[in-house]
């Protein structure tokens, strides 16, 4: 009976260390398919990094364009407006 109950015991402690090898497997297959995508992913922040920054440009120069109209509202040159904003056009989206 000894040798029965001991075959019992290799076959679930066998069962339980191939569970735990599947769930590693599966594990390390998620994670070696994760490390893969990095450099994609790192191109899309770049990517991401470099249209946040000229979006930045774009307010920047249109705070510029908003600034050169309104402060000197006491002294309006019209000429200067419409070549700020001529500029500012040439230049917009």
């Amino acid at each position: 009976m000894q040798a029965g109950s001991d075959m019992e015991t290799l076959k679930t402690r066998a069962r339980a260390v191939g569970h735990a090898l599947g769930e590693r497997r599966a594990r390390a297959t998620w994670a070696v398919a994760k490390v893969r995508e990095l450099p994609e992913r790192l191109k899309q922040l770049e990517r991401d990094v470099h249209e946040t920054r000229r979006l930045h440009q774009r307010v920047a120069e249109l705070t510029d364009v908003v600034a050169e109209i309104l402060v000197p509202a006491a002294d309006r040159d019209d000429e200067r407006i419409r070549a700020v904003l001529a500029k500012y056009n040439e230049n917009s989206f």
